[in-house]
């Protein structure tokens, strides 16, 4: 059986590896010319976590992380503490694994030194797929120089602006969430008086989250979120100025501004879309994975996650192919991942409302909720306890 993955992300090759893993030959098409992750931190936590080390990648991701000692709602005046959250070793025993904050390049390097070690995968670099025409018991990949091929499955690992997703009857637009993130880098050197935990500072219409990522703590990884009222730039990548950032935080805490002025440039400007839940992801031999599924708001820092997720139910459903068909297998996966992901998006996206709050009574009730207890760690319970390696398909 031939499988084709259009993506050479976090997403694609997790997918890759876990295919491979359960016995079928993979090819990636990636567009860029080498191994390339855009961003500079991600969260990962347990229910991710659990997948890359069934692939194989737990020494390699144990040497690439920064394991936070607690997670923090501060307010953004004062850096006042609205609710903290241990993770320490009893997190980790009740989630069977940590949390873990690194960077996105030195995840993508882990897995594509497993995709390289793996005789069951190649990859091509520098293809330009531009579509995919579904069938019933193959699917055709069409590439920018004009020439095809067939496969009996394609999976669209490409992202929140996948060249697959319209192929299999999607035709919904990106949605502007109305935010950008500045995402910058502290040398670590120069932050060493920092606490090794995630900080979430939230205040009206914005908010920064904030951690250590990279070997030994290399780097202290800055997301600031920041309304926008129009966005015309598709790239993730616009350059932002110091001066800018300043300005759109100006009367937050002393300490976050210490840390501002503390960023090593280039800082980048990230316009954050997502779409709404998608009720079809599949047409035949064709399928969709991570954000060309379900791209989602980072504000439950979830969507790399739920594309490792994807990755190992999708190869878990292919090994049922002899017995139901490749069509009917691609639906059984689509099935036991659509719930989970609308759910995850539609919390990412009320999040956003949550976090951003202007003072006054709604703030006041937000931060009690948070305070109480009910609104930390405990409930994304069912985030982080979901075990993608047996649950139900």
């Amino acid at each position: 059986m031939r499988i084709a993955i259009v993506g050479g992300g976090i997403g694609g090759f997790s997918a890759a590896l876990a295919i491979a893993k359960a016995g079928f030959e993979v090819v990636v098409f990636e567009r860029s010319p080498r191994v390339h992750e855009v961003g500079a931190g991600i969260q990962v936590s347990p229910n991710a976590i659990r997948v890359l080390e069934y692939l194989g990648l737990g020494d390699a991701l144990k040497e690439i992380s920064v394991f936070p000692e607690r997670v923090v709602f501060r307010r953004w005046q004062d850096d006042s503490i609205i609710r903290e959250t241990l993770v320490d070793e009893s997190f980790t025993t009740q989630h069977g694994s940590p949390l873990s904050n690194l960077a996105r390049t030195d995840l993508i390097e882990i897995l594509a030194a497993a995709v390289r070690a793996q005789p069951m995968i190649t990859v091509y670099y520098s293809s330009h797929v531009t579509r995919v025409e579904p069938g019933e018991s193959e699917s055709t990949v069409i590439f920018a120089d004009g020439t095809s091929s067939t496969f009996d499955i394609v999976i669209g690992a490409d992202g929140i602006h996948s060249v697959v997703r319209p192929s299999v009857g999607a035709t919904d637009s990106a949605r502007f969430s109305g935010s950008v993130a500045y995402r910058a880098l502290v040398p670590g050197d120069a932050a060493r008086d920092l606490p090794i935990e995630v900080t979430n500072r939230v205040g009206p219409d914005r908010h920064v989250v904030s951690y250590f990522i990279g070997r030994d703590c290399k780097y202290f990884n800055l997301v600031c979120i920041s309304p926008e009222n129009d966005w015309t730039t598709e790239s993730w990548t616009e350059r932002g100025t110091l001066d800018d950032l300043r300005s759109r935080f100006e009367g937050w805490s002393p300490q976050l501004l210490s840390i501002i002025d503390r960023i090593e440039e280039p800082i980048f400007r990230w316009a954050l879309y997502d779409r709404e839940p998608l009720a079809q992801w599949g047409a035949g031999t064709t399928t969709l994975l991570g954000d060309a599924a379900h791209p989602m708001l980072p504000f439950m820092a979830q969507g790399s996650c739920q594309a490792i997720e994807d990755a190992v139910v999708l190869s878990r459903c292919l090994t049922e192919v002899a017995n139901t068909g490749i069509a009917q297998s691609l639906r059984r996966y689509e099935d036991a991942r659509r719930d989970r992901t609308s759910q995850i998006q539609t919390a990412s996206f009320m999040n956003r409302d949550m976090f951003h709050m202007p003072d006054g009574q709604g703030q006041k009730d937000r931060d009690a909720f948070l305070s109480s207890g009910i609104g930390g760690l405990s409930a994304l319970d069912w985030v982080y306890g979901h075990d993608a390696l047996s649950a139900p398909i």
